[in-house]
């Protein structure tokens, strides 16, 4: 079954899916104690060829670049995100997520990327840029991902089966 959970915190998430606690406990080791809010995003979907695995597949940052929000990411299975492999300072950026978007591309245009080794834990903060992608192998992949926030707070989404997104074709 596909699952969306998005911003759900950290001890309601480990009490609903007992199967990743584990591992999202070990993520929350990793990032810095003192923030309001640790919240969890997981999305299980199985990939077919041509869907998208982020809403947006090019260059982008999550949260407020000029925010401290700190990150711990794993995917496993096909299809996984991507990071620079070298650190880059992108400079200041404008408001407003597309054209931040759409700079991030033009600055990071042939830029090296990795994907993410399957089961790696990757930390990142703000003003780490990376990207979803476009699956090309099919298969099911688990996201992961545990956000130490002062700005957000708790939404508790949860969605499964057909209403799980990022089903669109490129």
């Amino acid at each position: 079954m596909e699952v969306f959970v998005k911003d759900m915190g950290l001890h309601k998430f480990c009490a609903k899916f007992p199967e990743v606690e584990g591992d999202a406990r070990r993520m929350r080791e990793m990032l810095p104690d003192g923030y309001d809010s640790y919240l969890v995003d997981y999305i299980v979907m199985d990939c077919e060829p041509g869907m998208k695995t982020c809403r947006d597949t090019r260059w982008h940052l999550d949260g407020d670049h000029r925010g401290d929000n700190r990150y711990a990411l794993m995917v496993t299975g096909p299809n996984r995100t991507e990071f620079l492999e070298e650190v880059f300072d992108f400079g200041e950026l404008p408001d407003g997520r597309e054209i931040q978007n759409a700079i991030l591309e033009e600055r990071l245009a042939g830029r090296k990327a990795r994907q993410v080794a399957d089961g790696e834990i990757v930390l990142y903060d703000s003003r780490t840029p990376h990207r979803g992608v476009a699956c090309i192998q099919g298969g099911r992949r688990a996201f992961l991902r545990l956000l130490a926030t002062n700005q957000v707070r708790a939404k508790n989404i949860v969605r499964r089966g057909e209403d799980v997104p990022f089903r669109s074709a490129v």
